[in-house]
């Protein structure tokens, strides 16, 4: 008996071993490969009508496989009408495999969507939205950016291939989802954000809402780069009409900061050929459930509508010492009939044109282990005393440690995300925190 328990688990182990290998496969749905033979569940369709694997429509260079998924979706079904598999196994997303790439074949222009999920906790997910360009029965190489969640382990797949309200049915295959590439993953610490290709912003992952079939927000070159901002790359937002007026575009990319004195001070440079609301809004989204915690938005009216930059000034002074990992903006926040185009760029913190938190950089100074446990230890370039002040997400002071060495111990605090700053008589500096 206890030979045959011990096979029984050696042959479970390599079940879950395999299952998770999927997680790293090319899921084509051909007869020898991932995805054919799997579970896919329907819902949020109407009638639900299973996913169908079918001869692929249209052949070519981009996708030649044999077999394809065909999903169709159903006007009777709700705008997140989706298919979800257990198959795959479980993946954990790091810097190799966070960027998810999948061909779809749609003649109509909406958000296609990829969701991960824990399938004993759905309320444990991330999910990414791209829009289609491509309408003409030609496939299109969508790509899906996971960096903001390394680290996470997922075990479900959720694919929301057609992500708006419909008043037909609509068809879409997809295929060849990929997962061999790593995301954007950069060291950023609010520097500008100025959308060239060695700077921040143009890698990032833009999700529009709220704009009907919510078009991808564009990196296009400077429209006019003569006047006040001569940048080569800046961001265009199209604002439809049968968008909401609070038609909007988020990143996460922006990771999670605390305004203080030094970044209080948002700065944007604004192009529009008309005169309407501008918003910068910041969220605490909860990482584990993507549900906004609290906000602040902020709104001016630009006022140059001659084809010039204007550069917009938001005072965000009363959100110092709370924290926020989301970063909204809300280009032409006014009811429209006709669909508008705004450029913005040089999206910069503080009063300087790059506003970093203290006068050095960060990577001068470490902090480890984290997550931590009861003590961390923080390392300087330079030997020196430093002050320690730890802010809980809600920027409340939890611990003061004056004159310190660089040894912090008996930390005595609860799980969760926490806030070290760190000043000596040059330095000034924010880390983040993981208790566990």
């Amino acid at each position: 008996m206890l030979i045959k328990k011990s096979l029984s688990l050696n042959f479970y182990i390599l079940i879950l071993l395999n299952f998770s290998l999927f997680a790293q496969t090319n899921i084509d749905f051909e007869t020898d490969n991932s995805g054919l033979n799997w579970n896919w569940t329907v819902a949020d369709n109407g009638n639900n009508t299973p996913l169908e694997f079918v001869s692929n429509p249209n052949i070519t260079e981009l996708n030649s496989s044999g077999t394809t998924a065909k999903f169709i979706s159903s006007p009777d079904g709700q705008p997140w009408a989706l298919t979800y598999t257990d198959d795959f196994g479980s993946i954990t997303f790091s810097e190799e495999n966070s960027l998810i790439k999948m061909m779809v074949l749609k003649t109509i222009s909406t958000p296609v969507a990829i969701k991960f999920e824990d399938s004993m906790d759905p309320s444990f997910y991330k999910q990414v939205e791209v829009s289609n360009n491509i309408t003409n029965g030609e496939w299109e190489e969508m790509i899906f950016d996971f960096s903001t969640v390394i680290g996470n382990t997922y075990d479900r797949m959720v694919i929301i291939p057609d992500f708006l309200e419909r008043s037909d049915s609509n068809v879409i295959y997809f295929d060849q989802i990929t997962f061999n590439g790593g995301g954007a993953v950069e060291n950023y610490n609010q520097q500008d954000i100025d959308f060239e290709v060695d700077g921040f912003g143009s890698n990032w992952v833009w999700t529009v809402h709220n704009n009907f079939s919510n078009p991808n927000l564009e990196i296009v070159s400077n429209p006019n780069s003569s006047g006040l901002n001569a940048t080569d790359q800046v961001a265009k937002f199209t604002s439809l009409s049968e968008g909401q007026p609070w038609a909007l575009t988020f990143t996460d990319n922006i990771g999670t900061f605390m305004f203080n004195q030094n970044n209080k001070i948002i700065s944007v440079m604004v192009l529009k050929t008309f005169s309407s609301n501008f918003g910068i809004k910041f969220e605490y989204v909860d990482p584990t459930n993507q549900q906004v915690v609290y906000f602040k938005e902020l709104v001016l009216t630009n006022n140059i509508t001659n084809g010039e930059w204007e550069q917009l000034v938001f005072d965000f002074s009363s959100e110092i010492g709370i924290a926020y990992n989301r970063l909204v903006i809300i280009p032409d926040f006014a009811e429209r009939s006709q669909t508008n185009f705004t450029y913005f760029d040089q999206l910069s913190f503080g009063s300087d044109s790059t506003a970093a938190i203290g006068p050095i950089k960060s990577d001068n100074l470490k902090l480890f282990p984290n997550p931590a446990i009861d003590k961390f230890k923080i390392s300087l370039l330079d030997d020196q005393n430093i002050d320690i002040y730890i802010y809980d997400t809600l920027g409340k002071c939890v611990k003061r440690i004056l004159n310190s060495d660089s040894l912090i111990s008996d930390l005595d605090l609860k799980s969760g995300l926490y806030f070290v700053h760190v000043k000596t008589l040059n330095i000034s500096v924010i880390k983040r925190l993981m208790i566990q």
